[in-house]
């Protein structure tokens, strides 16, 4: 797998700074997370628990949550956020700048995906 380019935005875009991954499985969170780290070296990439994750946003403010169950709090305080598999259905819910649609069989290209796509900078 080859690592993305650094410094590719135009000017006035920003990519997604801070990850936050909070899903289950323990084992899928970790290889999502080792996954984000590797692709985009720049990403600060932070794992929690179900039950850690409310804090962890109120800590880390990130751009992108990926979870399995997602909370007021995400839905509240988080621009994008990506609720995958929750229960293990089969469909996930995007919610990318405040558009929220269901996607069938995720993959990992799917969520590099996400933190590849520039985001209007807002003031």
């Amino acid at each position: 797998m080859s690592r993305r380019a650094v410094g590719h935005n135009m000017p006035g875009m920003r990519t997604i700074r801070h990850v936050l991954v909070a899903n289950e499985l323990a084992s899928y969170r970790e290889s999502i997370a080792a996954v984000l780290r590797f692709s985009f070296p720049d990403l600060e990439v932070f794992e929690a628990t179900a039950a850690d994750l409310n804090r962890e946003i109120l800590r880390v403010r990130p751009e992108l949550v990926i979870c399995s169950k997602v909370t007021s709090l995400v839905k509240d305080r988080v621009p994008n956020w990506v609720e995958l598999y929750p229960e293990c259905e089969p469909i996930s819910t995007f919610c990318i700048d405040g558009e929220c649609y269901p996607r069938e069989q995720v993959d990992l290209s799917d969520l590099l995906a996400l933190v590849d796509r520039p985001v209007v900078r807002t003031a």
